[in-house]
């Protein structure tokens, strides 16, 4: 990818240059024993990650939006500069019994090469289904076999320059309660399996208990100069997810919700539907309405990651944020997005939108065209992909 720092189309964009990445977040790449002549050596210039989307049910789930290299070119003229392309080994035959390659390995290989083709960097997210990432965390084989899958895909994608292409470890690590303690060590594994095959590459490592900040935060740092740190934001959870109809009502009542706006203010005189009588419901939505969410709420929230990630001098990026189409109002749906975006930026943390065409989508189908109100709420130039 050129190393310029505008598009085609003339829109600023990051550099992922060592210059550059040292403007924008030097801890990161300084940090550790060694000085910054010994992190001049060691670190290769890394993916900027700045401003992107998710490329979802690609290669997970029915794999139903492929993604063309016409609509990558489009993606980077409007200013975004990398995508992250969710894969379930498990769509594609791996077990940790069975183990061997990906049946969608060539698939991929075109996927991403589209991607980098278009000026865009890629990140390779591991992003097993619930069901299979709860049978490997019970299961210490099955880890070790998925660190084994992490050395092959390393070497599969190691001669792509390590500015272009990032791993992720895994989408969401689970591991609640007594199972917690366990993840760290894992991650370590993981890490160290990739590392025989992509010593110089970006990784990015997260939390368990559904990569949240609140976890990120208590996480123990692993002594890696190459690694970067990912939490997901979808709260205030009641509005980002109502009328989701996969969530357990055991534990929230999102799923049946419907008609509840952002800012907190625009609730007034609306009131939110419930598609049945539920035993939390009335004290879930009291705590949710109790939160006054709006952009101050949020910044502050921001602020605290990126507190946490200056007082510990690595790098952060948000990689999942988002609000699901179907069943709230554009308005609020489209204020929340930017509040959001603007918070991250204000922080220096890189953002991946969760996602492109899919059921937290930004694009009207048929063709897909992303909505401008999208485009303006992420600060980019809807006109410029027209020019």
């Amino acid at each position: 990818m050129s190393s310029s720092t505008r598009d085609q189309a003339g829109a600023a964009l990051p550099d992922p240059s060592r210059r550059a990445l040292l403007a924008v977040a030097p801890a990161w790449l300084l940090s550790g024993a060694a000085g910054a002549a010994g992190a001049e050596a060691d670190t290769p210039p890394l993916p900027a990650l700045q401003r992107g989307l998710n490329l979802t049910h690609w290669f997970e789930y029915q794999r139903n939006r492929p993604v063309g290299a016409a609509e990558m070119q489009m993606l980077r003229s409007l200013g975004f500069d990398h995508v992250r392309i969710p894969i379930d080994p498990a769509v594609a035959g791996w077990s940790p019994a069975r183990g061997g390659g990906l049946g969608f390995q060539s698939e991929l290989d075109d996927a991403v090469a589209a991607a980098l083709a278009a000026g865009l960097e890629v990140v390779i997210d591991l992003h097993w289904s619930p069901e299979a990432k709860a049978r490997i965390e019970a299961d210490g084989d099955a880890e070790e076999a998925v660190a084994g899958l992490w050395q092959q895909l390393a070497e599969s994608f190691a001669g792509t320059p390590p500015r272009q292409l990032a791993f992720e470890l895994c989408n969401e690590p689970q591991y609640y309660g007594r199972a917690a303690p366990r993840w760290p060590e894992v991650q370590r594994r993981y890490l160290q399996a990739l590392r025989a095959a992509a010593p110089r590459h970006l990784v990015l490592l997260t939390a368990a208990q559904g990569s949240s900040f609140e976890a990120l935060s208590r996480l123990a740092l692993l002594p890696d100069r190459n690694v970067a740190y990912v939490f997901h934001d979808y709260d205030p959870f009641l509005f980002t997810h109502q009328g989701a109809a996969w969530l357990d009502e055991r534990h929230t009542t999102a799923g049946l919700r419907s008609g509840i706006r952002y800012p907190a203010t625009a609730q007034a005189g609306v009131a939110p539907g419930l598609a049945h009588a539920h035993p939390q419901a009335a004290r879930e939505l009291a705590k949710h309405l109790a939160g006054g969410w709006d952009a101050g709420v949020i910044r502050r929230r921001i602020d605290r990651a990126g507190d946490w990630a200056r007082a510990n001098q690595v790098r952060l990026l948000c990689n999942e944020f988002g609000v699901i189409r179907a069943h709230v109002d554009p308005a609020s749906r489209y204020r929340w997005i930017a509040d959001t975006r603007s918070a991250l930026e204000a922080n220096r943390i890189g953002w991946t939108l969760w996602d492109y065409c899919d059921i937290f989508g930004i694009v009207e189908d048929t063709p897909r065209r992303i909505e401008p109100a999208a485009l303006a709420a992420l600060g980019l130039d809807p006109a410029a992909g027209a020019r």
